[in-house]
């Protein structure tokens, strides 16, 4: 009898910090999903390899020289 409402007990309490936990967790990923919505953005900074480099200088000079 002792042990059968120690575990009906125990059993209650389990399920309700189940419940409690998983709204924790509900709560910490809405404030996440708030934080990355307007986090910024970073990009590294990488120098242009000698291709890319060329690219870019013919790209720039015909319409440097034109007026």
């Amino acid at each position: 009898m002792m042990r059968t409402q120690c575990l009906l007990g125990l059993r209650t309490f389990v399920a309700f910090a189940a419940k409690l936990w998983s709204f924790f967790i509900y709560l910490l990923r809405r404030q996440i999903r708030t934080v990355i919505q307007y986090q910024t953005v970073r990009y590294d900074i990488l120098p242009l390899s000698p291709v890319s480099r060329n690219r870019l200088g013919e790209e720039e000079d015909p319409g440097a020289g034109s007026g």
